[in-house]
């Protein structure tokens, strides 16, 4: 209750940042609770930020039903919890509650030239043996988002005797593609060329993103031209964790029905803009061939998204046709609460990431839509 009261606080001081209530169809519930009176009729618009303080409130008091008092990791249920599942926050913003919480070994370390080429190091304790290294990317719809979001993922692993580094990329539409994956694989060299300093093993360094950052470490490790302007292979890549993302096809953008698949599509228009040639060349999917050596995979995919879970059938069955290794795990979590969880010592998918990291086989669950 109090990580949703932080929330709350956040977000009503952040209007920049627009609400995005990513459901696959309008929640019949919310519309049932509010017949069209004279007074709702008298309603600021849908973008003024009252309208989005009363929508924001509206959703956290559905949290707090749908959920009955359950822990954050349990599944939502009910008709009221339908909203919040298909999300409260659709980028994981959400964590951003958790700014500070964590301690980092060095902060700002600048990888290029621009105010947001830089990214956070969380090291193990002194002493601990040289281990292996997770690059991180954060969410926030290829326009938003912040490093200092996943603090507690960089405690976390640390912990595990992980080096975990978080990193900004420039953000659109200001940095349009391939800007962004540049950023990545910028990024990527800095670590392979100063992991020793922090403990890490330059050979298993890992790459591992959320929502729009899952797409971005996906493209790094599918896409061989980002690293090699570099004088990298993929090979360099030991592994590759990608936390819910719909956005492998990006030339399918808003191919299924419904509020989340236009949303997508707008983020990635924003991004990416509509030239097939580019979406083509930005859409991991479509990077597998034979013949060539990617990474592992470990995809973890929400069980209530039609769009993440469709696009993760079709990349896990393109990774086993030409060969690769791919673990994919379903899990009764929304989008937000996957990234959360991914850096919670308590839950299966902390775990999950955590035995894949360490080199250790971890099994595919639930079942794709």
């Amino acid at each position: 209750m109090k990580n949703i009261n932080r929330l709350l606080i956040l977000v009503l001081t952040m209007s920049s940042i627009p609400l995005v209530c990513a459901q696959e169809e309008p929640n019949a519930s919310i519309q049932a609770q509010q017949p069209q009176t004279q007074q709702q009729q008298q309603q600021p618009p849908q973008g003024s930020n009252q309208s989005r303080r009363e929508r924001i409130i509206q959703l956290i008091k559905m949290r707090r039903q749908g959920q009955n008092g359950g822990g954050l990791w349990k599944q939502p249920q009910g008709q009221g919890a339908s909203a919040d599942a298909n999300f409260l926050d659709p980028d994981g913003m959400q964590e951003a509650a958790s700014i500070g919480n964590s301690r980092a070994t060095a902060r700002d370390i600048a990888y290029g030239p621009d105010p947001l080429q830089k990214l956070d190091v969380y090291a193990p304790p002194k002493g601990t043996a040289k281990g292996p290294v997770i690059l991180f990317a954060h969410g926030g719809g290829w326009k938003r988002g912040d490093k200092r979001q996943h603090g507690p993922k960089g405690a976390a692993y640390s912990s595990n005797g992980i080096v975990f580094i978080s990193t900004n990329y420039r953000l659109a539409p200001n940095a349009m593609h391939p800007k962004e994956i540049e950023d990545m694989a910028s990024a990527f060299a800095w670590v392979k060329a100063h992991a020793k300093d922090y403990g890490g093993d330059p050979n298993q360094i890992y790459v591992m993103g959320h929502s729009a950052g899952a797409h971005l470490v996906d493209l790094l490790a599918t896409n061989e031209k980002f690293l090699a302007e570099k004088g990298l292979k993929l090979t360099d890549v030991k592994g590759c964790i990608s936390l819910d993302t719909a956005s492998l096809d990006l030339t399918e953008r808003g191919a299924l029905p419904g509020v989340a698949s236009k949303m997508v599509a707008d983020m990635v228009t924003n991004a990416f803009g509509t030239d097939p040639k580019v979406l083509t060349e930005a859409s991991p999917l479509l990077q597998l061939h034979k013949g060539k050596t990617y990474p592992r995979f470990l995809m973890i995919c929400s069980a209530n998204r039609r769009d993440s879970s469709a696009a993760h059938k079709a990349f896990d069955k393109a990774v086993h046709e030409v060969g690769g290794s791919i673990s994919t795990k379903v899990v009764p979590l929304n989008h937000g609460q996957i990234s959360q969880a991914a850096g919670n010592e308590k839950t299966d998918v902390f775990a999950a990431c955590l035995a894949f990291v360490q080199g250790k086989p971890v099994a595919n669950s639930g079942t794709l839509q």
